[in-house]
């Protein structure tokens, strides 16, 4: 009887315990919002891209404080005004190095890459 029990707890600790580990990293979209996280954790920023138009974003980070793992262009459903809508979104996956703070700063480039003709900046607080 007791080892019936035991092992039913083990069990309902062990699902809560992986159902908080989803394993993909949360996404962030506001500029400006303090992004909080962990050492070693990973992030994406995500911003809407329009590849076709030559126009992509490139991301500074200090190389010390986070690593910029990838750089991609996903699809993604977002709700645009109260309606959901498919749109392009370019995904930076970030990891966390070390406690601090630090930023993670968006400039949008065209094809002669010499001008940002818009900038985001993310504030990143590490833990």
């Amino acid at each position: 009887m007791r080892l019936r029990l035991l092992l039913t707890l083990t069990s309902i600790l062990l699902v809560f315990l992986f159902a908080g580990c989803s394993g993909e990293p949360d996404i962030y979209r506001e500029p400006g919002v303090v992004i909080t996280v962990k050492a070693n954790q990973e992030f994406i920023i995500a911003t809407e891209t329009s590849p076709p138009t030559g126009y992509m974003w490139t991301a500074i980070v200090d190389e010390s404080m986070l690593e910029l793992i990838s750089s991609t262009v996903e699809s993604s459903k977002v709700e645009i005004q109260g309606e959901e809508k498919t749109v392009l979104e370019q995904y930076f996956r970030c990891r966390a190095l070390k406690t601090g703070t630090t930023e993670v700063q968006l400039n949008l480039r065209g094809p002669d890459v010499k001008h940002s003709w818009d900038q985001k900046v993310f504030p990143v607080e590490i833990r």
